[in-house]
Order: C-alpha cells, then sequence, then structure tokens
C-alpha cells in the first residue's frame, strides 16, 4: 500500500512523541527527525505489604511524563512492556514471573522493529531489578540489529541503581519497596500507599545466590530496606533528578558519546 509523502509540516521542538498515539502517517512524518526511542520495561509484582503490585510500571511512566516536558521533540515514547523477570518475588502471590529467555527475547523483537522503522538508537527505561540480566542480552541484540553500518545503538538505564548517587542527596537509603521507591510512589499517588505496613528488612546475603522459596527471606515481607521514612517530596525530588538524567543519557546515546 503506497502511502503519501507528506501529511503536513513538522516543527522541530515541541512536546516529545508517544509513539502509540500517532497514526502510521504522522509516525512516518515524525521518523523524519526522531531517530531515538525509549521503551519503559517493568514487572507486576509484590512490592513490601505498603505499595502496589505495578509499583515498577508506574514509577517509569512517571518519570517519562517529566523527560516529555523536558526533551522537546527528541524522543519518542513507546508502550510499557509491563512484566518482567521476577523470580524471587514470585513467592508472593500477584507476582507475575515471565521467564528470563522469553522476556529477553520479547524485548529484542520489540527493539528490533524499531530499529527497522528508522527509529536505530533505543533506550531501555528499566524499573524492575530482576530484568537487569535479560536486558543485557536484548540490548546486545538490539545494538547488533541497530549496527554498525546503522550507525545506531541501544542503552538500558536502571533507575535506582544508574542514579544512585544522586537518589542519596535526596534519601538515606535504598531499597525494593524501601525508602526511595516508597517514596517515589507516595508522590505518584499517596492513595496507592499503605504507611501503616511499611516496615524495615535489614537482611543481607553474604553473596549472591539462588534457592528455591529464597524470596521468603531475601525479599521478607516482600520488600528490602527502610519505607518507614518515606515521603512524597523525598519522591518529587526523586522524579525530577532521575528525569533529567535519562534525557541527558539518551541525548548521550544519539550522539554516540
Amino acid at each position: 500500500m503506497r502511502l503519501p509523502k507528506r501529511c503536513g509540516r513538522l516543527q522541530r521542538g515541541g512536546r516529545t512523541v508517544y509513539l502509540d498515539r500517532l497514526s502510521t502517517l504522522k509516525f512516518r512524518e515524525h521518523a523524519q527527525l526522531i531517530d531515538t526511542v525509549v521503551l519503559p520495561v517493568g514487572s507486576v509484582e509484590a512490592h513490601g505489604y505498603h505499595c502496589p503490585l505495578g509499583t515498577d510500571n508506574m514509577i517509569p511512566a512517571a518519570i517519562l511524563q517529566q523527560v516529555e516536558a523536558m526533551a522537546g521533540k527528541r524522543l519518542f515514547i513507546a508502550p510499557a512492556i509491563p512484566y518482567g523477570h521476577t523470580w524471587e518475588l514470585s513467592v508472593y502471590p500477584g507476582t507475575i514471573n515471565v521467564s528470563a529467555g522469553a522476556f529477553s527475547g520479547y524485548v529484542s523483537a520489540v527493539g528490533q522493529e524499531f530499529v527497522r522503522w528508522g527509529l536505530k538508537n533505543v533506550v531501555i527505561l528499566n524499573g524492575h531489578g530482576g530484568n537487569i540480566g535479560a536486558l543485557t542480552t536484548a540490548a546486545e541484540a538490539i545494538a547488533e540489529a541497530a549496527g554498525p553500518r546503522g550507525g545506531g545503538r541501544c542503552g538500558a538505564i536502571n533507575w535506582w541503581i544508574d542514579f544512585s548517587q544522586e537518589i542519596l542527596t535526596v534519601c538515606e537509603t535504598q531499597g525494593h519497596a524501601g525508602e526511595d521507591e516508597t517514596s517515589v510512589l507516595r508522590a505518584i499517588d499517596d492513595g496507592l500507599v499503605d504507611m501503616k505496613q511499611a516496615s524495615n528488612n535489614t537482611y543481607k546475603p553474604v553473596f549472591r545466590y539462588k534457592e528455591t522459596g529464597i524470596g521468603n527471606r531475601l525479599f521478607a515481607m516482600a520488600q528490602t530496606g527502610d519505607a518507614r521514612t518515606a515521603s512524597a517530596e523525598k519522591g518529587q525530588k526523586i522524579l525530577g533528578l532521575v528525569a533529567r538524567r535519562v534525557v541527558e543519557l539518551a541525548e548521550a546515546l544519539r550522539e554516540g558519546k
């Protein structure tokens, strides 16, 4: 099917483009100027007894709302991949665990489709720690599709790790459903957080190992760290600083720095 060559004049600047809100004609028009896409990925899993199962999807979405305001028309924002690899927390009700192989393969396939349509720079914004290993494999496959002749690349951002130094200027501690993550959820929607159930898990393993049912010990009460000192004010500061860093890293990836 032949498409018309143009569908109106596209001006530089303005708002970041949400991919799923465009028609096929508008996508092609924007893709003449934008070659970078941010793909949020997360998880549906237990987050303590006080935070919602969708925490790892809500936080990247909130970060990208601020990225949208900061970035201008330089990035596409893709729909999220909401399910991830969460083997250790699968002992807790409501957790949806996808195998690492299936998850990695799916992210790889999505990323390579972006590349096929000219979005040669793919930024994966990850909200969940269990995804990290699988995303490394996926990023390698996407990078292979994007270059070297295409000159593209793929990067993965794990917001709570990559920006830990900045986050710890706001919070004293970090953890799964801990002070930092709970604070961000309180900033997003305080009504979703039951602070009466917030607790403190001080257990730290000597080294990383795997054992059936390890989540009951490693993630006692489905969390790590201390959530009791979380606040919406801290969460707002974290969202702002993380969004700025995401824009900076996306620009660096696009420019090949």
